[in-house]
């Protein structure tokens, strides 16, 4: 079972990979449109010219989002996994002005499943422990 489990992360990590790959080829190929027209075009300030450069850099952009994006997601987790996202989100949510008390109740029931045994997630968790709070305190 693991290794049927960890044979899929691979691929998915080789598709991720291959569709990164396309995606700057894409973009260089457009890139490389644009510059041809910007060289080749006798008179560049016509209307033609520009909107051609113009379309094709837009479409080079939108295709160097897809491995910006995955590079922006791969850094988050990492920061995740080190812990850094969890103690700033701490700091940011505990320093409220005159000693008032959060909102923000740390989640205790992480692992919790619910009657048809699903995990709860995090922030339906967090929501029940505020309305538990508030219930407690009669706010």
């Amino acid at each position: 079972m693991t290794e049927a489990i960890e044979r899929e992360g691979s691929s998915m990590k080789r598709e991720g990979m291959l569709l990164n790959v396309v995606c700057l080829v894409m973009a260089l190929l457009f890139f490389g449109l644009a510059g041809l027209n910007f060289f080749s075009a006798g008179n560049f300030i016509s209307t033609d010219s520009l909107f051609f450069t113009s379309v094709c850099g837009m479409m080079a952009l939108l295709f160097l989002l897809v491995p910006l994006m995955t590079l922006r997601a791969a850094r988050k987790e990492k920061r995740a996994a080190a812990g850094e996202l969890t103690s700033a989100a701490a700091a940011r949510g505990g320093a409220l002005a005159g000693g008032a008390r959060t909102l923000i109740a740390p989640v205790r029931y992480a692992d919790a499943v619910d009657a048809r045994g699903r995990p709860i997630p995090p922030d339906v968790a967090r929501m029940v422990e505020v309305m538990s709070e508030q219930e407690r305190t009669g706010a």
